[in-house]
């Protein structure tokens, strides 16, 4: 079982939480005003831009950090 969360990490939880939630709108955002601006081809720029951030954060991860 795990232990129960202190209410400094249960708030370091919640800033976190916000923080990752507040990133996925922006990058919502910024593809539809994309998508607006560009057309289709903003869906590849997101998608090339997508796959770049995964590749760095598996790089990271492998890494250690």
């Amino acid at each position: 079982m795990s232990q129960p969360l202190t209410p400094a990490e249960a708030r370091s939880e919640a800033r976190t939480a916000t923080g990752l939630f507040v990133f996925a709108g922006l990058v919502v955002l910024i593809s539809v005003l994309a998508l607006a601006v560009w057309g289709l081809p903003a869906l590849t720029m997101v998608a090339l831009a997508a796959t770049l951030l995964v590749y760095l954060m598996l790089a990271a991860y492998a890494a250690g950090l």
